[in-house]
Order: structure tokens, then C-alpha cells, then sequence
């Protein structure tokens, strides 16, 4: 059976992912710190605690703790663990907490890439998927921590897409725009913002299950498929 391993799957866009993996059949390993009692009682997943910011955490839970089934069936990695701090003046930012935005966000990525390439490579490829932000365009001077972040992880994206080009892993990232999640609309439904967009004359704000489809579809591109390209859906409609 053909298993994925996704990040940050406690809760929100993670968590998203992970059902939409296992609804399509898939075995998931959930890395998160927290952990996700819900996903971790359905069949098919296996729930990790780790901390993603550090390295050997991340490569004994991939190449020890989880079990040899389900590594020698991995074919995609959806990179989603990150933090996005409240905004705040450009000349109020102190670097200690940019810095810690820029480990969340960016360590954790290049942590998991480092352990689940060589997983991927040893099973005839695979995808890499990230889940980045518009925010990286780096126009709001407020978010700019979090922007330079994202920023990174684009650059990591491509530079995968170069790195492991020979190997068969296509390198992909996904920008899916404002979600409602329980931080922003208390993770309503889908008839809800259906709604709200159809008041704002938009679709600007997406439920998480919406954008899980959309970051799966992209994971699930072929060794021959699109790599080192952005899928912008942060667009408003008008």
C-alpha cells in the first residue's frame, strides 16, 4: 500500500491533509508535536510526536519509529508544519522572534526533506509538497518574518526540484490563500463561507478540506509531472 508522510497534522490544514490522504487510500504518517488523538484512532495512520525543528528527532521518527511497511510504500511528503505570528511594525520586529518564526517555518522543512528524500529515492521516487503563502511577495511590511520565511521555502522547493531531479521526486509548492481554520473563522463549514464569499462576491476565504484536496491532487503528480512550480490559489474572483 502506497503510504505519504504529512506535517503538522494536529490540527488545521494538516489535519485536512492527512483525512484526505486516508480517504483516498493511502497509509499517513502524522509528525506533529502535539499529536492528533482523532486521526490517530482511524486505520491507516500512524500518529508521530516530534518536534520538527530538530533534525535527528525527525530522521530516528522516519527511520525508527516508523514501522518498515509503510516507509518501504512512501511516494509523497506534504511539507506543512509552521507558525504565523501576528503582525507587527517592521521597526518593532526584534530578530529573536524572527529568527524563531524563520526555525519553524524553514527548519522543519529542510529537516523532513533531509530524512524523507533518501526514503523516497530508495522507492522509485516520489513528491515533495510544500504549502507556502503569497505573503512571500513580501508586500506587508507587518508580516515580514513570516513573509521571509515563505520566502525560503520557495526557494527550498526549487532548489529540491533541481537537487532531486535525477531521482524521480518532483519538488511542488501550493499557496492556497486565506483557510478558515479554527484561528481565523472557528474552522467553519463549508455552506458557511459559501455564504460569506457570496456576500464579498468572492471565494477568497477556503475551508481546510477544499484546499486538502487541492494540496493532495498536487501530491499526487507522476514522476514526470510538473515540478519546481508554484499553484497560486490566492487569488480573489471577482
Amino acid at each position: 500500500m502506497k503510504s505519504v508522510v504529512v506535517s503538522g497534522t494536529s490540527s488545521g490544514i494538516g489535519a485536512a491533509v492527512a483525512e484526505e490522504f486516508l480517504g483516498r487510500g493511502y497509509q499517513v504518517i502524522g509528525l506533529s508535536r502535539r499529536g492528533n488523538e482523532e486521526l490517530a484512532a482511524a486505520d491507516g495512520y500512524f500518529d508521530l510526536r516530534v518536534d520538527l525543528r530538530d533534525a535527528a528527532a525527525v530522521r530516528s521518527a522516519l527511520t525508527d519509529l516508523a514501522p518498515l511497511e509503510v516507509r518501504d510504500g512512501l511516494c509523497a511528503v506534504v511539507l506543512n508544519s509552521g507558525l504565523s505570528p501576528a503582525p507587527s511594525p517592521l521597526t518593532e520586529v526584534d530578530w529573536e522572534s524572527a529568527a524563531d518564526v524563520y526555525a519553524t517555518n524553514v527548519a522543519t522543512a529542510l529537516h523532513l526533506v533531509q530524512a524523507a528524500a533518501p526514503l523516497l529515492r530508495q522507492h522509485g521516487g516520489g513528491s515533495l509538497t510544500f504549502v507556502g503563502s503569497s505573503t512571500a511577495a513580501g508586500h506587508d511590511p507587518t508580516r515580514w518574518p513570516y513573509a521571509a520565511s515563505k520566502a525560503a521555502l520557495t526557494s527550498l522547493m526549487r532548489t529540491c526540484a533541481v537537487a532531486f531531479a535525477g531521482d524521480g521526486v518532483v519538488a511542488n509548492e501550493v499557496r492556497p490563500g486565506p483557510v478558515a481554520t479554527a484561528m481565523t473563522v472557528g474552522g467553519a463549514d463549508e455552506r458557511f463561507l459559501n455564504m460569506l464569499n457570496s456576500g464579498y462576491r468572492t471565494d477568497w476565504l477556503k475551508s481546510v478540506s477544499t484546499v486538502a484536496r487541492w494540496i493532495v491532487d498536487v501530491a499526487e503528480f507522476p514522476a514526470n509531472g510538473p515540478t519546481g512550480q508554484i499553484f497560486n490559489y490566492s487569488r480573489k474572483a471577482s
